[in-house]
């Protein structure tokens, strides 16, 4: 089994649905594991998290539509390693389909931040900024699960997302309609590449079952 997780719609669209996967929307940030308890089976043998959807590029270098493989997740004062072995089995898979990701560590804070913090996460060598990654991988570890994470990046480092997991969305995008519409444009680019990537690393799970 499979569990690919993402936040909305959205970043779920374009993921074909497949034999061994299940697709689990969450919530964003800290509460996005409140729903994994009765998405895996009894056993944990050969099961797979896959954290998805879209991040937040802190590397200058990366733009819309770029994929990102988390080598780290860092939470905090925290900081898990996500194991080589899958991180070069994604990277041969998505290579393999010119899709060239960025391997790197990952940041994931409370919430979401300003270009001043993308900078300071930046100055850490973080590669990439999300919400769910972090309390995700944490919660696998935990019950002796693999962990992925394969993320496209939205927003790059200069650009200011006034959006909040601390608010329901559609209270955001009626305070900011202009960023809410320009950020919908990019949206569907990176979704586009989300479905692209998982497509591609479900394929390669799928070879080796």
């Amino acid at each position: 089994m499979i569990v690919v997780t993402a936040c909305f719609r959205a970043e779920t669209k374009a993921i074909r649905p497949r034999e061994g996967v299940r697709i689990v929307r969450t919530a964003m940030g800290e509460r996005s594991t409140r729903r994994l308890s009765g998405a895996f089976g009894n056993s944990n043998r050969g099961l797979l998290l896959l954290s998805t959807g879209f991040c937040g590029g802190l590397d200058p270098e990366l733009h819309l539509g770029d994929v990102v493989l988390a080598s780290a997740v860092r939470r905090e004062d925290e900081v898990l390693r996500v194991d080589p072995r899958l991180i070069d089995r994604a990277r041969a898979a998505l290579d393999a389909r010119g899709l060239a990701p960025h391997v790197g560590e990952v940041e994931c804070p409370a919430d979401v931040v300003e270009p001043a913090e993308k900078r300071a996460l930046a100055a850490r060598g973080a590669a990439s900024v999300d919400l769910e990654s972090g309390p995700l991988a944490h919660w696998a570890a935990a019950n002796g699960i693999s962990f992925l994470s394969c993320r496209v990046i939205l927003d790059s480092a200069d650009e200011e997302m006034p959006f909040s997991a601390r608010v329901p969305l559609w209270i955001s995008v009626l305070g900011h309609p202009l960023t809410a519409a320009r950020m919908g444009h990019a949206a569907g680019t990176a979704a586009d590449g989300i479905g692209a990537a998982v497509g591609c690393l479900l394929d390669a799970w799928e070879e080796t079952r």
